[in-house]
Formats: C-alpha cells, structure tokens, sequence
C-alpha cells in the first residue's frame, strides 16, 4: 500500500509537471505543490496578507492529511470575523510582460460547500509598495471535494504591463467575513505564453484630457473676482442627490418587508428639507412584495419626502448581481410604470455587475453585454424616450472600454460609482479632502472622453448613483463601521466634490451613498431610524449645499493657497480653498460656497464682483474641530456656526475657518 501512495504521489508529481510544459513553460509560481515547509506558517513562496492582526500563522499552514498530489496541501483558515488571507510571496512575484497570457490552475477543496475567492493582486512596484489596478478576483464554489479551477488573464485586456508590473496570486477562504470557513489549495500552476487577442483594450490612465480647471491660480492668498456677467453655464443641481438602498431597506426603511411604510415622520421632513434633486433606488425588483408593488411605494415614498421621479434612477436586479431579471420583466416595470402615469425614465442595467463576488451571475463582461442589450431592446420597445444606465468599472479594461466600446448607440447613460478609496487612517487631512478628489476627478474626466471615443453622434452622460470616502479602519474593519469615512474628514470629501461636480459640468448629476444607515455603522449613512432627531455631518451638507446652488455657474478668477499630494505615483495640485459662485435668474440672489482643506490653518478671503453690487449677505459655516467624532449629531449647531461677512465697496471679506465649508448667500 505504501508503494502504491508513493507511486501516485509521484504521478501526480508528474502530471503537474507535464501540464506547466504543456501550457507554456515552467511554472512560475515558487512552491505551488507545497512539498517545500516551513518551521511555522505558510510554507515558502506564500505570505500572510491583510490587517496586522489577521496575520496568525497558525491560520496558514501546510496540511499532510488529505492533499490533492504529493505530500502536502496548504491549508487556509478563516475565523469568524476576520480579514486575514494569503497571497503568493511577493519576494517571487509575476513579472509581466507585454502581449503575453497567464494561464492559472489550481485545486481547491473546503470544509462546507460555499464560496471562495480568487484573484491577483498587482502592483507597480514592490519595495515600496505601489498598488496597481488588479487584472480581477473570482469566486470560487469550492466543496469537500477536490475540485480544479482554471483561469486566463491576458495583457492587453485585462491588466496593463506598463502599470500592473507585478502580480500576486490571492486567495480567501470566504468572502464573507462573519464566516469560519477553511479552504485547502494545491498544485498551483502559473504558466506564461503568447496571447492570442491582438487588438488591445483602452486603459483609462492612457487617455488624455485637459486638466482639471480649478479656476483659481497659486497664491499666497485668497482673493477672488466674480464676473457676474459671464455666466459660463448651467450648475449642475443634479450633483446634490442622495441614493436610498432598496425600497425594503437594510435598515428596515422606508418600508418593512411586509410592505408597510415604517419611515419617521421626523426622517421623512428631514428629507423633504435637504431638497433633494435625484435619487436612486436598486433591486426594486427584489422586494418579497412584488416588482408592481416596489414601484408603486417608491413613487409614493418620492411624494412624500419631495424628489422628483423623473431624475430618479431604477435599477431592479438584486444589489450583489447574484441573479437577473428576465427582458420581460424590465418591460413590464416600463408598462406599470407608464400606466400609473410615473415619470420614471432611467434604468440602470444591474448595480456594479463586475465586482467578481461568490454567486455573481455575470461571470465575464461578455455575460453582461449579452444582458445588457436584450433589457435594453425590451425597455425601449416599452418606453422609447426611457434612459438606459450602463454600469462599468473604470479600473478594469474589460469592463469598462471594452463595454462601452461593444454597447455604443444603446446607452444613455454610464454609471462609474466614483468613490475614493483614501486610507484615513495614514493619509493626511489634506490629501484625503483634496488630493484624493482632484485625482477622482481627472479620472471622471477620462471617462468622459471614452464615452465620446466611441458615441461621437450621441449625447450620453454620467451619472454617478454611488460615491462617497470609502476607507477601511485602522484595525481592518468595513468602510460602514469607520468614523472618519463620515465625520469631519468624509463631509469636507464629499463637500470639495460637490463644488466640482456642480460647477464644471463633468456629469450631469450625482446620488451619493446612503440615505440610511445605523448608529453603529455611520460611514455612509445620512440619518439612522433608531434616533430620527440625529443628523449626520452629511446631511447638515447638503443640507447646506443644495441650498447654495443657483441656476447658472458664475465665472471665477483669482488666486488661493495650493496644496500638492500624491495618489499612488501620480502628484495632484489644487487649491486649498475650492470655490463655488452660483446665480439665480436674473441675479435676484447669488450663492458662494468655498471649502477650506486644510486642517490647522484659517485663511482671510476677498472677493470682489463685476456686474453684481452685494448689499446683504448671510453666511453660515460648517466643521467640527474632533477627527475622530462620530458624525450624528444631535444639533445643527453642532456643525454649523454663523460666518461674519463684511461687504465694503461691493466687495466681500471674511475668514475661512480650518477645516470647513462657508455657505454664503448674497443679495442686491
């Protein structure tokens, strides 16, 4: 029996072997059969990944028992309520090269049935550090049994040599972090050749575009010139929406599962007083009561809190993309939606189906397209004028150029979900408030030019149905559950957007993410049900904001104090003091909203106006002095404070406060 182990150990040895020759070459992978150990922890060639804390060794380890060939597997566990995993070592990483495909196989077997996940990290460079734009993580169903798994990524499609230089194999026994899970993997195999896709895909870092206009020059000092009778086009009030989840909320609101309208008379007035512009919704098509019924109390809720149906996207299918909706149903919820008289128009086509999750249904873009365009031809045939949102990832080639390349003429509108991902825990105020925005920005920007590449006959625009600061804690935890995504930090972000989004006419409206949340999970969330007389620092922005936007954007010239940073490799400059001058019809009232990005310093500001005599002016500001805070508040006043405006000779002085927003409102 022993010589019959032995001589299928080393079969195996060799059928692995014969597969690194037969796919291309050697393996360049280091100890992918595991036969090689260590006196502790992952056996060589593999590295602990993640939050310092996760990194336990014996999480990670080699396992004699039940391998798939040779002596040994490696074995990968996952306690309840950790982030711990593994990648291959980064001291023998995968060096790319252009043109060229790299073929994976591995096999895998877990504890229970259920999801895995498996993918690459990549990276520019490794000592120190640069993170690159991943060629993509899979989920992966892995059982009892030893199961084999194959992939493909090819330069060129789905990552960029130029950029992605090096990459990491990762793996995660469960990509959910509440669940014990072990998986087993052996006998990787990463093997490099010749792609066969000659044509190669359009990465948003190579297109070019103008600069980022900030209006504003460097200086010493803040001195501004309104020219009020130049008005260089209509603001764009779309920007100042709010994204509620479902109908039937995480948060058990607005409405419960059973369909009953549970939301707070004191929330539904809080939100009818932030005169909210759009809105979306997702998954309305998932609710237990009904697709017909979900539509119905969205367009009921809508009337109460006072956002229109127009600008209110719709997107039907479940939020993770674990199942989609037949053509007919889209069309159906067109058909109920015309017969009740609603004035919904904009459909978006599956939220985020390219994040790779376990269950996904939309295993490749090409899965997608195919979707796309049947709901696209059935909703059209419904509601000829309807809009048609097309999602896409503007860090992945294959979804993003290639979607918008294969779908043109059949999309109105593209959703990019533009949030920052800042660490707020290592970067500085500074970066993270303008640093992190202006390279966002730039980046909304090349989407655009993409968008016009390949639609040169056909208006379509942008609209970004989720953003906000999307940081992880100090200690690994979820975006959701971290202070400064929301508080101080997070409302300075989102307030610098929102003076760009509004003023530069880079898209044509935004719906940052979320209007509810919970107490204990404040990163995102706008109000929390649990205690309707809170406010988060949020909602006292926009609030604020949408208060502060007149019909058209005000030409601006002058000089600020600038502030330069870095985002990965890429150095960034702007001003510290982003400024907002808006009007309405007929100059009965002009707006000024400037942020001040910088967390210690104050800074005096002059403006001066041609074509427009201030007489009165009522400002307000908006900070709070604790980075760590937790963003509801149980008062306005506990953010916002009154600004001292003086007006000398039809010109306006004050002082900006450290970290903070000035909202001024000027009339004749």
């Amino acid at each position: 029996m022993a010589n019959a182990g032995g001589r299928a150990r080393f079969a195996a040895l060799v059928a692995a072997l014969l597969l690194a020759l037969a796919e291309g070459g050697e393996n360049l992978i280091v100890n992918g059969d595991f036969e090689r150990a260590s006196p502790g922890g992952p056996p060589p060639g593999w590295t602990m990944w993640g939050a310092s804390k996760y990194k336990d060794p014996k999480n990670f380890t080699l396992d004699s028992s039940n391998p798939h060939g040779g002596r040994a597997c490696f074995r990968i566990h996952h306690p309840a309520d950790t982030a711990g995993y593994v990648v291959s070592s980064p001291e023998h990483p995968i060096r790319t090269r252009r043109a060229m495909a790299y073929a994976v196989s591995f096999w895998a077997r877990a504890d229970k049935l259920g999801g895995s996940t498996f993918g690459f990290d990549a990276y520019e460079s490794i000592a120190p550090y640069v993170d690159a734009p991943s060629p993509g993580f899979h989920p992966i169903e892995v059982g009892p049994e030893w199961k084999e798994f194959r992939f493909e990524i090819h330069e060129g499609w789905d990552f960029f040599a130029d950029r992605s230089r090096l990459l990491l194999l990762t793996f995660k026994a469960t990509s959910v972090s509440r669940e014990e899970r072990t998986l087993w993997i052996d006998d990787v195999v990463v093997t490099e050749s010749p792609s066969p896709r000659k044509e190669r895909l359009v990465p948003l870092d190579s297109v070019e575009v103008q600069p980022l206009d900030h209006r504003l020059q460097p200086g010493e000092r803040v001195e501004l010139t309104v020219d009020a009778t130049r008005r260089l086009r209509p603001a764009t009030r779309l920007a100042g929406g709010v994204s509620f989840h479902r109908v039937a909320g995480w948060s058990r609101v607005p409405y419960s599962k059973e369909g009953e309208y549970v939301l707070h008379t004191q929330l539904e007035q809080a939100i009818r007083e932030m005169r909210l512009p759009m809105t979306r919704f997702y998954a309305v098509g998932d609710e237990p009561f009904g697709l017909e019924a979900a539509l119905d109390k969205a367009a009921a809720l809508l009337g109460n809190v006072g956002i229109p149906q127009e600008t209110t996207v719709l997107e039907l299918e479940t939020q993770g993309a674990t199942s989609k909706l037949p053509p007919g149903t889209w069309a159906q919820a067109a058909r109920h939606s015309l017969a009740r008289g609603y004035a919904f128009r904009h459909w978006e086509v599956a939220n985020e189906p390219y994040l790779g999750r376990s269950g996904m249904v939309f295993t490749t873009p090409d899965a997608y397209l195919d979707h796309f365009l049947a709901v696209e031809a059935a909703l059209r045939k419904v509601q000829p004028d309807c809009k048609i949102g097309l999602p896409v990832n503007p860090h992945s080639p294959t979804w993003c150029s290639y979607l918008l390349q294969r779908a043109a003429g059949h999309y109105d509108f593209v959703v990019g979900h533009h949030y920052c991902f800042a660490d707020v825990n290592r970067w500085r105020f500074e970066d993270i408030v303008l640093s992190a925005n202006y390279h966002k920005l730039l980046e909304v920007l090349k989407l655009n030019a993409l968008i016009r590449q390949f639609n040169p006959a056909r208006e379509v625009v942008q609209l970004d149905t989720e953003w906000g600061m999307h940081s992880h804690g100090s200690k690994g935890e979820r975006a959701d559950y971290v202070n400064r995504n929301a508080n101080i930090y997070g409302t300075l972000h989102r307030a610098v957007r929102l003076i760009y989004y509004a003023r530069e006419d880079i898209l044509r409206g935004a719906s940052s993410w979320e209007m509810f949340t919970r107490l204990n999970s404040p990163g995102f969330g706008f109000l929390a049900q649990e205690a309707p007389q809170k406010r988060s620092m949020f909602y006292w922005l926009y609030h604020s904001f949408n208060r502060h936007v007149g019909q058209d954007v005000l030409a601006i010239e002058g000089t600020a104090p600038f502030h330069t940073g870095r985002v990965g490799k890429t150095e960034v400059k702007g001003p510290l003091t982003p400024a907002l001058v808006t009007a309405s019809e007929g100059n009965r009232e002009v707006y000024v909203v400037v942020a001040n990005g910088s967390w210690d310093n104050s800074y005096p500001c002059r403006i001066a106006f041609r074509g427009f005599l201030p007489h009165k002016a009522l400002g307000i500001t908006l900070s709070h002095s604790d980075p760590d805070a937790h963003p509801f508040v149980d008062r306005a006043a506990d953010v916002l404070g009154d600004l001292s405006v003086a007006i000398a000779g039809g010109n306006l002085s004050f002082t900006l406060p450290p970290h903070s927003v000035a909202f001024i409102t000027l009339t004749p």
